[in-house]
């Protein structure tokens, strides 16, 4: 296990996961994966499934690319006739999300509603003290009510104290609304950490002062706090015009990223919830996302290839400290730092949010590899409407 002492508060986050996110009952089977970044965390769900009298099948990976781990993780899954109770499956990765092409069969082969598959990425003490603090029904709520006021919108304005002011078009009926609540849906993975409603702008015009944190798909031990280095970022028709920020190890990351094929396209707009994320974390990672506030991402969109017809390597989130989001001509602001939920129905015609296929894990000379001026990500042909392509 680990022969460090372990934060009570971990195992209360460990409590949480497996009570209110997984809903464990005595009929489930219970499997546990993990890259080598989060065998300590894996231990602690582990021991907190042993403590309710559970023996979990445990298969570790390597991540992205293991060429032996399908064999490994199919000779402890039980017998599709023997299954009485759902199989779940939990991986915890820190950097990663892994073989998409491994578990997204299972599905198919237990069954929809009996497969839970759950893929937690920043797997660390932060995700289990932090990330876990508001259960999945409040997360839908606190989707479900931003969800209602911005799903007719036709523009926002987001202002924050720190100089952030930009103006976003929307069009909800072009462009879909994910929703990130920690909920299951049979047929989907579960993503963790939650806690966000996204969709693709039309247009941003205007200043972002990103002085929160910045979460990108790639592997950086950079400082993730931007509070002492606020990054200044001039937008014009929806692209990154300029950015600058004071230091200089930052500066050349985030200047990369833009520099990127697409990297300056906004192609995210997105709103964290998630108030039991008390603060942002110093890790690259995207607990900082989920908390509460506005962020933008450059790069990658989160929409069907047939909507959004541009494929990006790069992912930038960058992040505000709260905020407040004017909508159309709305005198009164949401105070993004605080929203109170209301007991309106989660939106059917927003997706819960998913991944189809493996993200994340880009190393910094990969980035400079395709920040040279050569490298090109050919235009996507649109056939494939299916494909949501979130990071």
């Amino acid at each position: 296990m680990t022969g460090q002492m372990v934060d009570e508060r971990v195992f209360k986050g460990v409590d949480a996961l497996l009570d209110d996110f997984v809903a464990i009952t005595g009929e489930d089977t219970l499997v546990i994966t993990y890259t080598p970044d989060s065998r300590e965390p894996a231990a602690w769900v582990a021991l907190g499934l042993k403590h309710r009298g559970y023996n979990p099948a445990i298969v570790p990976m390597l991540p992205l690319k293991d060429e032996t781990f399908a064999g490994r993780l199919a000779e402890v899954l039980p017998d599709q006739s023997a299954l009485q109770g759902r199989l779940v499956i939990i991986t915890l990765e820190r950097d990663t999300m892994s073989h998409f092409d491994v578990f997204q069969p299972l599905m198919r082969h237990y069954g929809l509603d009996k497969t839970m598959i759950m893929r937690i990425i920043s797997a660390s003490t932060d995700f289990f003290t932090k990330a876990l603090n508001v259960s999945p029904m409040e997360l839908s709520r606190l989707n479900a009510t931003l969800l209602h006021r911005v799903n007719g919108a036709r523009r926002v304005r987001v202002t924050t104290s720190s100089g952030t002011d930009i103006t976003v078009e929307l069009d909800s009926e072009k462009y879909q609304w994910l929703s990130n609540r920690g909920v299951w849906r049979p047929g989907g993975f579960t993503i963790l950490p939650a806690g966000e409603i996204a969709t693709y702008p039309v247009s941003v015009e205007g200043v972002l002062v990103a002085d929160g944190a910045y979460n990108a798909n790639i592997i950086s031990d950079l400082n993730a706090k931007l509070a002492d280095n606020p990054v200044r970022v001039e937008i014009e028709a929806g692209k990154a015009r300029d950015l600058t920020c004071d230091n200089a190890k930052l500066q050349e990351m985030f200047q990369l990223c833009l520099d990127s094929p697409n990297g300056r396209n906004v192609g995210e707009f997105g709103l964290g919830t998630n108030h039991g994320i008390d603060a942002y974390i110093t890790a690259n990672s995207h607990i900082n996302e989920r908390r509460c506030g506005l962020h933008l991402g450059f790069g990658q969109h989160n929409q069907s290839l047939s909507r959004v017809p541009y494929k990006a390597y790069a992912h930038l989130d960058l992040i505000t400290y709260g905020g407040l989001m004017w909508i159309d001509d709305d005198v009164d602001p949401i105070d993004l730092s605080h929203v109170e939920p209301t007991d309106l129905p989660h939106p059917v015609d927003a997706l819960d949010e998913d991944i189809t296929g493996d993200c994340c894990g880009m190393g910094y000379r990969q980035l400079k590899g395709l920040s040279d001026p050569s490298c090109t990500i050919p235009e996507a042909s649109g056939e494939r409407d299916s494909d949501t392509l979130h990071i």
